[in-house]
């Protein structure tokens, strides 16, 4: 079963058991020359030697969204040497500092877009990964397995604090709990699935062991259907689209040195978002 950090992070542990349910839930992203067109097809596309310079991200969101794109937030370098696996997740975090007596929101946690950046690939391992999320509430929900159809209930009919568990937030993260469900609707009707590594069920709820253990599963399930999906590759340069409300992604462990220049953004579509 899960496992939790002494810093409340939670590792689910893989299910044999569960392999053949969740399959067909991962995805290897199209490779595409015209982005918004494979983006529009397929949620998530891959352009090759699409550019070195990170400010190219922010050319990428406005290609990618054109007139829908309304907020975009710090671009970002990410990677190291020698890193453990990054379990499957979705972007978006809750920053907020105060400017001149303004709150400014340094990260959202409704970002629906996320553009990375290869600026280099590890010299072993580091191989990304994909899962629809639309697809995983569906195997979810249609499993044979009767603890697998009691998490896509508990996913889409139970609030969680979707970072609860996390023992010393950093600086500028809000004290007052974040209440999401993992699968919800904005006001338009777009889906968003979630998933958060510091989940934790909603302050004082009165079946807090029950729904603790349901999100522990839903770490297992996490970890089993990143187990079973398709590998890809990024190289340097190469540009990486996806619809962070519809799909999951991680990456495997690697060894050696990677960097990657990650934007995230918020468009029409997203929760809370203008329409004009």
């Amino acid at each position: 079963m899960a496992v939790t950090s002494a810093s409340g992070r939670r590792s689910g542990e893989v299910r044999p058991e569960w392999k053949e349910t969740l399959g067909a839930v991962g995805v290897v992203p199209p490779v595409v020359t015209d982005l918004r067109a494979g983006l529009a097809e397929a949620g998530a596309a891959i352009v090759p030697g699409y550019a070195t310079d990170p400010e190219r991200l922010v050319d990428a969101a406005a290609t990618a969204l054109g007139g829908g794109l309304r907020e975009l937030f710090g671009i970002r370098a990410q990677g190291g040497t020698d890193a453990p696996i990054l379990g499957l997740h979705s972007d978006g975090a809750n920053v907020v500092v105060d400017v001149h007596g303004h709150p400014v929101r340094l990260r959202d946690p409704d970002e629906d877009w996320l553009l990375m950046l290869c600026g280099r690939a590890a010299d072993s391992g580091g191989d990304s990964v994909l899962v629809d999320g639309y697809a995983l509430v569906e195997a979810l929900r249609t499993a044979a397995e009767p603890e697998l159809r009691e998490v896509h209930e508990f996913l889409v009919g139970t609030d969680v604090d979707f970072f609860g568990s996390w023992v010393q937030p950093a600086r500028g993260v809000p004290a007052t709990p974040l209440v999401r469900r993992m699968v919800e609707y904005t006001r338009a009707g777009r889906r968003a699935v979630r998933a958060s590594d510091y989940a934790a069920p909603v302050p004082r709820s009165p079946y807090w062991d029950t729904e603790l253990a349901l999100i522990e599963r839903y770490a297992d399930v996490l970890a089993t259907a990143m187990e079973v999906a398709p590998r890809f590759r990024l190289d340097a340069g190469d540009l990486f689209v996806l619809d962070n409300y519809r799909f999951l992604h991680g990456r495997d462990a690697y060894r050696g040195e990677r960097t990657l220049h990650v934007l995230t953004v918020r468009s029409v579509g997203a929760f809370g978002a203008r329409a004009w």
